[in-house]
């Protein structure tokens, strides 16, 4: 379920718990929920304006609220180029998960019906002591259409609302759509007058914050807007319909008939009813709105009207409306945790908002009658027997827990609604953003990280077999990344996944993570100014930095990684040193002195390598230099030369041959001389036995003659 906002003194600012306006951030907020932000350093007022790409003069002390989006801040902004030139500029939430895809797809274009994005970058911002992601929008001159409504500046009735209204947004949002995607963030109070004349109306930023993000919930579809706020996904063109039907109809009532509804029973209704009814049954419509409007706001979105059907109603042409069929129900209601249920939708959803309580409920006689009575209950039955089934066989793994078996329970009741577990609900599409912004505001992204490690998208993929092409392809997506998941060199892992997924999240190596880093070129200069601080004892590369440039660089660097990941110290360092120096070589970057000293001062076990003394003594002489150049593919150059590497090694060969052949000549000599005083030994005695042989026989002789004589 979606969070409650955060008060906010301005209408329209809204943000979900946990995440503050650029220019409210303080050091350590504390959230509602316990969860502190990050600590962020607070300036004091507002510094000199920030230059963005050399063009554009942002004037820090120049607001301009009326222009403001739910997740980003608006401020006055000069064209030194152009001083004919209406821009503002956009000041992002850091750590928000931008959509930049669609940003880079966007820059520079200029279409009827969307509020052109000129520039980009990221800047230092110093109301926050860091950077941040801003944009340079073209300034609508009617400002905000809501706001000149309530003045009474200009009137839309619902005669102007196909023409003026329609027909421009929907040509704008198919044009977008095929350029970028969907639009996603389609309301009142993001519809601006272009001109001054207040004729040219205009959809307003989108890729500030993630799909469906700043949308209130009446403006999502029931699917995406059961989802928490960062899980509801990039969908496609058909979500835009449903919003503009509720936009336009918004535009003629002039107020919200749902805003005092609290968003669990807008939820229960929708579910119950039809989104159509819950939010605009109890209003009078003007009869010819009746028909288009329950077409694009169709709860199928099979059913739902595309925009060649609005076109077609936009310019006067009859397409057919949609035929509503009422939703199965029971005959007798379900009660659960107080609330009645006479549907499988509502049940599923409630259901996932309390999984200890439900397991009970399943166990029960009552819910296995009272669905046996339901029309086409018995097809529901042995799925959940066989979940219930396999959750004890399981007791003693998370297969066993209550909230997996809710998250497979849910999910076969209610095949269309999005994935649920242990409190998070999201779509498929969903998943990036949530997991990167459990990561960045919590800090822990346990609970997002198990969705894959349990494979709870598997679940909710056979609750809807047989697949279709679009979402077969998502489930080897969800595979793929499993597998990356599993993988814990650097580069791989968790780290991976959340850059694998989400283009627009900054680097979150703490050594960087105040600098925004968005894309691989801005990696580089933000390391060497963390250099400068650093504790240099410690690797400049960490697993964010490794599975950043994995995601974000354009060149294989697998060798590098696993260099990088080696249990060998010398191989761990050169490839440490391969990779940077890599990246300085392919990217526009300045010498990078500060970096460059701290990776020579982590370059011993790679000096010691080598064999030769002379050699290490080089490399320590010629290190110092080319640290001072700031060259790192110098320094890699120098460390690992192919031809020093092959003479050292060569070397190394001759010394441990010539070795081994002095080593033999010593044996030999030492065993020569034995064998000779052995020999002498031997002789000595035969020669001693000879002569006492002699003189026996000589002696024995003489005793012979003097007998005889």
């Amino acid at each position: 379920m979606a969070e409650q906002p955060l008060e906010t003194e301005e209408p329209g600012t809204d943000l979900p718990e946990g995440l503050v306006p650029p220019d409210e951030i303080s050091p350590q907020r504390e959230e509602p929920d316990g969860v502190s932000l990050p600590p962020v350093a607070e300036t004091s007022g507002h510094s000199g304006p920030v230059l963005l790409r050399d063009r554009y003069l942002i004037d820090l002390s120049t607001r301009i609220p009326e222009l403001d989006q739910p997740s980003a801040k608006a401020y006055a902004v000069e064209d030194r180029r152009d001083l004919t030139h209406k821009v503002f500029a956009l000041a992002c939430t850091p750590g928000l998960p931008a959509r930049m895809d669609a940003i880079k797809a966007m820059q520079g274009l200029r279409y009827r019906g969307i509020l052109p994005l000129v520039e980009w970058d990221v800047v230092p911002w110093a109301p926050l002591g860091q950077s941040t992601l801003v944009m340079i929008y073209v300034r609508p001159l009617g400002g905000r259409v809501v706001d000149r409504l309530q003045r009474k500046d200009t009137r839309i009735t619902e005669y102007d609302i196909p023409s003026k209204v329609v027909e421009p947004l929907i040509n704008g949002l198919q044009f977008l759509n095929e350029m970028a995607g969907p639009h996603r963030a389609v309301r009142p109070d993001n519809l601006y007058f272009l001109d001054e004349d207040m004729e040219q109306i205009v959809l307003g930023p989108h890729v500030t914050a993630p799909p469906g993000f700043d949308q209130p919930i009446s403006f999502e579809p029931i699917e995406r807007a059961m989802c928490e706020p960062e899980g509801r996904g990039l969908g496609d063109i058909r979500d835009d319909i449903y919003a503009l039907a509720v936009t336009f109809i918004h535009l003629i009532l002039d107020n919200d008939p749902v805003d005092k509804v609290k968003e669990d029973d807008l939820i229960f209704h929708r579910l119950e009813t039809g989104s159509y009814n819950a939010i605009f049954g109890n209003v009078r419509l003007p009869l010819a709105m009746h028909g288009p409007v329950r077409s694009m706001m169709a709860d199928d979105p099979s059913e739902r009207w595309d925009q060649a059907d609005v076109m077609d109603w936009a310019t006067g042409e009859k397409p057919s409306a949609v035929k509503h069929f009422p939703a199965k129900k029971a005959e007798v209601p379900f009660r659960f945790c107080k609330r009645e249920h006479l549907g499988l939708t509502t049940l599923a959803w409630h259901f996932a908002q309390h999984p200890h309580d439900a397991v009970r409920a399943l166990e029960s006689n009552v819910f296995i009658n009272w669905i046996k009575r339901y029309p086409d209950g018995p097809r529901y039955l042995d799925p959940i027997k066989g979940a219930i089934q396999s959750a004890k066989s399981h007791n003693e793994n998370h297969k066993g827990a209550d909230d997996f078996l809710i998250s497979n329970v849910s999910s076969l009741l209610d095949p269309a609604a999005p994935i649920r577990y242990k409190g998070m609900t999201f779509m498929l599409d969903g998943y990036g953003p949530m997991l990167a912004i459990h990561w960045g505001r919590r800090g822990d992204p346990k609970d997002a990280a198990q969705i894959l490690n349990h494979e709870i998208p598997g679940m909710w993929f056979t609750s809807r077999e047989p697949l279709n092409t679009e979402l077969a392809k998502r489930q080897r997506a969800f595979a793929n990344l499993k597998g990356l998941l599993s993988m814990n060199d650097p580069g791989y892992g968790l780290e991976r996944v959340v850059y694998e997924i989400n283009s627009g999240f900054p680097c979150q190596s703490p050594m960087i993570v105040k600098n925004n880093v968005l894309t691989i070129e801005h990696l580089l200069p933000a390391m060497e100014e963390a250099a400068n601080s650093a504790d240099t004892s410690n690797r400049p590369i960490d697993r964010h930095i490794a599975a950043f440039i994995a995601t974000r660089f354009d060149e294989d660097v697998r060798p590098h990684l696993k260099a990088f990941g080696s249990e060998k110290t010398d191989t761990s360092v050169i490839g440490m040193l391969s990779l940077l120096a890599l990246l300085q070589w392919k990217l526009p970057a300045p010498s990078m002195l500060a970096l460059s000293s701290w990776i020579g001062g982590q370059l011993g076990p790679a000096i010691n390598a080598y064999h030769n003394r002379q050699t290490r003594d080089e490399l320590e002489k010629e290190i110092p230099k080319l640290v001072r150049k700031g060259s790192m593919p110098e320094l890699f150059n120098l460390i690992d030369d192919a031809e020093k590497r092959r003479e050292d090694s060569d070397g190394f060969r001759e010394a441990q041959e010539e070795w081994l052949t002095a080593e033999q000549e010593i044996r030999d000599i030492e065993g020569a001389g034995e064998e000779r005083l052995s020999r002498a030994e031997v002789s000595g005695q035969q020669t001693a036995a000879t002569i006492s042989v002699v003189l026996g026989l000589t002696v024995v002789s003489v005793l012979l003659i003097i007998k005889i004589l």
